[in-house]
C-alpha cells in the first residue's frame, strides 16, 4: 500500500467551478497486476454473498459472514492488483455507477436478443420462458428473469468453464452497450459477451445490465468494507469513482471540509420520515414552540448549483442522475426547459449557491401544479418551445451561499437566506411557501386545505433543526390523511387482471388490476362492462394472497393484446395497452376487494381517466360479487357526497404498517447568526473533538440536538459517522447495537459532555460516564476513581459527595484518608483529557533494554489521555508504536505484519509528549521515525 503522504486528495481542494481535473482524479492510484478475470468477482464475491444472503442465515450471523467475505475480497484485490478498485465496483454496485450510461434495456429487450443470440424460435418454450419470465409453470425460477435466463443458456452455453473476459474487458464492453440505443448496434456486443462467457457470467451480466444484483450486501456495506470513510464522501458526492480514487488508501483519513456539501457536487439529500402518532404527539415533541407547515409537493426532488455569479447551473435528482441537459446549463442556453427564463432569478451580489427544492410541472393555463407524471413531458415540450405546461422549481432550502456551507445552521436561518437571494419568477422559479403552527388545530386546518386542491400531504419542519445530509429523520415529518377518510367509506372494486410478482413474490400473482362496472341503461350487456381503474399491490399478507388464489385457481388466462376480452375489460390507450396485466379474469370467477386510497387524480393510464393514489388493500368481501361491486356512477356520487361532508369530517395521520420506533427529538433554538459567517464558538474546550452523538432522551438531560449545539458552542464538530469520533448514546437504539456488534470499544453517556462543560476540562471518561465499555477501556476509567467512585480530577455537586460519603459509610472506611490524592507523577494532574481516543498504543521497551521509568511514564500519559495501551506488537488494532528516546529502533519492529494489513504509525516519544502539552493529538508525520 502506498504511504499516506501520497495518498490522492491531499492538496487542494475537490472540483467546484473551478476548470481542470479535481486533484483526486489527477491522483488516480495505478494498479501493479493485470486486471483479473470478470469470474473472479462470481467466485470470490457474487456467489458467497448471495448464499449468505439466503433464508436461514440470519442476524448477527448474516451481517459477519458478509463483512468477512467483503473484506476478503477487497484485501484480495489489494493484494493481488492493485489499489483501484473502481473497475470492480462498477460491477459490483452497478446502480451507483453514474458514469456509465443507461442501458436501454430491460427485461423483455435482452430476452429478444438472447432468442436471435441463440437462434430459438419465437414461439418456442425456451423463448416464451424467457420472454414471459413472470409467468409460472413447468418452467423454474419465475419473477427471477436472470435465473430464468440462466435455465435456457445452461442447455445451450457455448463453454463449460468460465470464459476469458477480464474485468477491464467487460467494463469497456459495457460502455460500448450504454453507448448504443438501436438493436442493430447491441446485439454485437452481446454476442461477443456470449461468445466468451458461460452460462454463470452471463447470468451475473444480465444483473449488472439490470442493475438488481440481488447480493444481500448495500452499497453501504460494500463502501464501509472498503473505506471508513466512504459512506460520509459518497454522501456528499455520488461519485463512485471519487470513492475509489480517493480512498484508496485506509490510513488516511477524510478531511472534515470533504466531507461537507460542496458546489457542484451531487449530495444525498435529507428526507422526511414517516410518523407514528397523532397530531397531540407531533405538537408535544415540539415543546409547544413554532413549528413549519409546508406542503407536500408531487414532484421531483432536485438540488441546484448555481457558480460563476450566477451564470452557471447544475441539476441533480435524488438518485445523483444529472438533468443540467434537460434544465439547461446557463442563462442562454438555448435548449434549457428553465434556465433560459432565470434571468435575476438571484440577487446580485450571489456568486454561488446550492438550492434544495422540487421540482414539479406547472399549467400557467389553469394557474396549477399538475399530477405526478407530468414533468419529464412538461420539460421536453418547453425545450421545443411548444407551449403549454413547463416546469417550476419550488425552493425550500438554501444549503451553500458564497462559499459558505450553510448545512450546520438552523432551518429558520437558511429559510431567512433563501428568502433573501430569491428573487422569485412566477411560474418557473419560486420559493415553496410555509406557515409557522403551534397547535394540532393549525396542522388540520392546513391538511384539509391540501386535501381539498388534491395535494399529497405535508411536511412539517422544526425550525431549529440542521440540514443532515442522507439522512431520514423526525426533524422533518411527512403527514399524510388516514386513506380515503375524506371519502368516508372505503370502495369495492372488483379484480379483472393480475400481475406477476419478482423477488419474494415471484411466481404468483402479486397485484391486481381493478375495475369499475360500468352500467348502460337498455343495453343488452348490462352490468357486463367494466373499465381499468386502479392497481393494487400493497396491503396483502401471505394468508390473504394464498385466500385469492384458491378463489380464483384455474380461472386466469394470459392476456393476449391481439385478441383481448371483447367488450368485457376495456383498458386506456388508442389500442388498449395502457397497464395491460399479465393476465386477466372472467368477472364471474372473479373476487371484491375493500380497497382505501389516499385520493382520486387524473390518470391516462386507466379507462376511467382517473385513478386513485397509494390505495391499498383492506380486506376480501365474500359477500360481494361482480354485479354488487361498485359501479362508475356510484364512485362519482360517493366522491361528490365525500367531498360536500369534507369540512365536517376529523383527519387522522396516515399509520403505516411499518412502524417508525424512534420518538421525535426535541430540538433547541440554536445562535441566530448571519448565513455568510457561522456562529464563533465560546471557547475551544472541545477544540480538535469530533462527536457522534446517538442520543434521544428527552428528559432529564439534554436532548440530541441540544447537545450538538452545546458541543459547537464549545468549539467541537459533529460528525457524521463513529469513526474517530466520541460516541454518546444512552439507548440501545438500532445504530448503537449495531456499533456495539462491531466493535466499537467505548460508549459515552450524554452526562460526559456536560462533566466536561462544567469542569472547563475535557475529562477522561469515568465509569459514571460509560454507556457501553471494552475491558481495557472500563479498566482505564476505573484508574480515574478510587475504589468509592470519587472522581480524582472533576469537582462533584453535593449529591455525588453525599453518595461517595454513604458508600464509604458502608464499608467502614475512615474518610479523612481520601481527603488528598498523590500521584509519583504530577503531570498527571494535568490531564489534557481524551486525545488519544480511539488509538491503540505499543510503547516499545526494546526487549527491556530501555530505561522502565520512560516506558511506564509513556504508558501512562497513553492511557490517561484515552488510548488503550497494549502490550503486544501484533494486536490487530494496533495503531501506533511509540519509541522512547535513546531507544534503537529495532529492525524487525514491523516483522510479521502481511503485505495488505494495516501497518500502525511508527513515532517518537516527542508526540506523545508534545500532544499532552498541547492538549490535542498532533500530525504524526512530524514525528515519524
Amino acid at each position: 500500500m502506498a504511504d499516506s503522504d501520497s495518498s490522492p486528495g491531499r492538496a487542494g481542494s475537490p472540483a467546484s467551478d473551478a476548470p481542470g481535473t479535481p486533484d483526486w482524479a489527477a491522483a488516480r492510484p495505478v494498479n501493479v497486476l493485470p486486471s483479473p478475470p470478470f469470474h473472479v468477482l462470481i467466485s470470490g464475491l457474487f456467489a458467497p454473498l448471495a448464499a449468505a444472503a439466503r433464508p436461514g442465515l440470519g442476524g448477527r450471523r448474516h451481517y459477519e459472514t458478509r463483512r468477512d467475505i467483503l473484506a476478503r475480497f477487497i484485501a484480495r484485490w489489494r493484494r493481488e492488483v492493485g489499489p483501484d478498485i473502481y473497475p470492480c465496483l462498477r460491477l459490483v454496485l452497478p446502480q451507483t455507477d453514474k458514469a456509465r450510461q443507461m442501458y436501454g434495456m430491460k427485461e423483455k429487450v435482452i430476452g429478444r436478443h438472447l432468442v436471435r443470440l441463440l437462434g430459438l424460435a419465437p414461439e418456442s418454450d425456451d423463448a416464451q420462458a424467457m420472454v414471459a419470465w413472470k409467468v409460472p409453470g413447468a418452467r423454474r425460477h419465475a419473477g427471477d428473469f436472470a435465473e430464468r435466463c440462466h435455465a435456457v443458456l445452461q442447455a445451450r452455453q457455448m463453454r463449460a468453464s468460465f470464459g476469458d473476459l477480464t474485468v477491464d474487458r467487460v467494463n469497456a464492453l459495457l460502455d460500448d452497450l450504454g453507448r448504443e440505443s438501436t438493436a442493430a448496434g447491441q446485439l454485437p456486443i452481446l454476442a461477443e459477451f456470449y461468445d466468451h462467457m458461460n452460462a454463470e457470467e452471463l447470468k451475473w451480466l444480465i444483473r449488472i445490465v439490470l442493475r438488481q444484483m440481488h447480493i444481500g450486501a448495500s452499497e453501504r456495506s460494500v463502501f464501509a468494507a472498503w473505506h471508513r470513510d466512504a459512506n460520509a464522501l459518497f454522501a456528499v458526492t455520488s461519485s463512485l469513482r471519487r470513492v475509489c480514487w480517493e480512498l484508496h488508501d485506509w490510513d488516511y483519513r477524510l478531511p472534515s471540509e470533504r466531507q461537507a456539501v460542496t458546489l457542484l457536487e451531487c449530495f444525498q439529500p435529507q428526507l422526511a420520515a414517516f410518523p407514528k402518532r397523532d397530531y397531540d404527539r407531533v405538537v408535544r415533541d415540539m415543546r409547544g414552540e413554532p413549528f413549519y407547515i409546508e406542503e407536500k409537493l408531487d414532484g421531483e426532488r432536485i438540488q441546484i448549483h448555481v457558480a460563476d455569479g450566477g451564470a452557471s447551473f447544475r441539476f441533480f435528482s435524488r438518485n445523483a442522475k444529472d438533468y443540467t441537459y434537460l434544465y439547461g446549463r446557463s442563462l442562454d442556453d438555448a435548449a434549457g426547459a428553465l434556465t433560459r427564463h432565470l434571468a435575476g432569478a438571484l440577487d446580485a451580489r450571489v456568486r454561488s449557491a446550492i438550492v434544495d427544492g422540487e421540482m414539479v410541472s406547472w399549467d400557467p393555463a389553469m394557474g396549477a401544479i399538475e399530477p405526478f407524471g407530468s414533468l419529464k413531458t412538461a420539460a421536453l415540450a418547453e425545450q421545443a418551445a411548444a407551449g403549454g405546461s413547463h416546469p417550476l422549481f419550488r425552493a425550500f432550502d438554501l444549503l451553500h451561499l458564497n462559499g459558505t456551507a450553510l448545512v450546520g445552521f438552523p432551518l429558520y436561518e437558511r429559510r431567512r437566506a433563501l428568502a433573501a437571494v430569491v428573487r422569485p419568477v412566477p411560474g418557473r422559479f419560486e420559493v415553496h411557501p410555509f406557515e409557522t403552527a403551534r397547535t394540532k388545530d393549525d396542522i388540520d386546518a392546513a391538511l384539509r386545505r391540501v386535501i381539498a386542491e388534491a395535494s399529497e400531504g405535508l411536511v412539517i419542519k422544526d425550525p431549529t433543526s440542521l440540514y443532515r445530509v442522507n439522512d431520514r429523520n423526525d426533524d422533518w415529518i411527512k403527514v399524510k390523511p388516514e386513506y380515503m377518510d375524506e371519502f368516508g367509506e372505503n370502495l369495492d372494486v372488483l379484480v379483472v387482471g393480475g400481475y406477476y410478482g419478482q423477488g419474494k413474490r415471484r411466481a404468483i400473482v402479486a397485484s391486481y388490476l381493478c375495475a369499475l362496472r360500468v352500467d348502460e341503461l337498455g343495453a343488452a350487456d348490462k352490468a357486463r362492462r367494466f373499465w381499468s381503474f386502479c392497481k393494487v399491490g400493497g396491503g396483502f399478507t401471505a394468508h390473504e394472497y394464498a385466500e385469492i388464489r384458491h378463489l380464483t385457481d384455474g380461472r386466469w388466462r394470459s392476456w393476449d393484446a391481439d385478441r383481448p376480452p371483447p367488450g368485457l375489460v376495456e383498458l386506456a390507450g388508442p389500442r388498449g395497452d395502457r397497464e395491460r396485466p399479465d393476465v386477466w379474469i372472467e368477472p364471474e370467477h372473479s373476487v371484491v376487494l375493500e380497497i382505501k386510497a389516499a385520493a382520486a387524480t387524473t390518470s391516462t393510464q386507466f379507462r376511467t381517466n382517473f385513478t386513485l393514489r397509494f390505495p391499498r388493500f383492506r380486506r376480501l368481501r365474500p359477500d360481494k360479487d361482480w354485479q354488487s361491486a361498485l359501479s362508475l356512477q356510484e364512485f362519482f356520487d360517493l366522491k361528490e357526497r365525500a367531498e360536500a361532508e369534507a369540512d365536517q369530517k376529523d383527519l387522522t395521520i396516515e399509520t403505516p404498517r411499518r412502524q417508525q420506533k424512534r420518538a421525535k427529538r426535541e430540538l433547541s433554538v440554536l445562535h441566530s447568526t448571519p448565513p455568510e459567517s457561522p456562529a464563533k464558538p465560546r471557547n475551544r474546550l472541545f477544540d480538535g473533538h469530533a462527536f457522534y452523538i446517538l442520543t434521544e432522551r428527552v428528559r432529564p438531560r439534554k436532548t440530541r440536538a441540544q447537545l450538538e449545539a452545546l458541543v459547537l458552542e464549545y468549539g467541537g464538530t459533529v460528525a457524521a459517522s463513529p469513526a474517530d469520533a466520541h460516541v454518546i448514546a444512552d439507548r440501545d437504539l438500532v445504530k448503537v447495537v449495531s456499533l456495539k456488534r462491531q466493535g466499537c470499544p467505548l460508549i459515552l453517556r450524554p452526562a460526559w459532555i456536560e462533566d466536561c462543560v462544567a469542569n472547563m476540562y475535557v475529562l477522561p471518561p469515568e465509569p459514571a460516564h460509560l454507556y457501553f465499555a471494552g475491558e481495557d477501556e472500563a479498566a482505564a476509567a476505573r484508574a480515574h476513581v478510587d475504589e468509592f467512585g470519587d472522581s480524582y480530577l472533576r469537582d462533584v455537586d453535593l449529591a455525588e459527595f453525599e453518595r461517595t460519603l454513604d458508600a464509604m459509610s458502608d464499608t467502614g472506611a475512615d474518610a479523612d484518608i481520601y481527603n488528598d490524592f498523590v500521584t509519583e507523577d504530577p503531570a498527571i494532574l494535568d490531564c489534557p483529557g481524551t486525545f488519544l481516543l480511539g488509538a491503540v498504543v505499543f510503547v516499545d521497551d526494546d526487549d527491556g533494554r530501555a530505561d522502565p521509568s520512560d516506558t511506564a511514564r509513556l504508558r501512562t500519559l497513553a492511557a490517561f489521555a484515552g488510548g488503550r495501551v497494549v502490550r503486544d506488537l501484533h494486536d490487530p488494532a494496533l495503531t501506533h508504536v511509540v519509541i522512547p528516546a535513546g531507544t534503537d529502533r529495532r529492525a524487525d519492529l514491523l516483522a510479521g505484519f502481511l503485505p495488505g494489513d494495516r501497518v500502525p504509525r511508527t513515532v517518537s516519544d516527542r508526540w506523545l509528549l508534545d500532544s499532552w502539552s498541547a492538549k490535542t493529538r498532533l500530525p504524526e508525520e512530524d514525528f515519524r521515525i
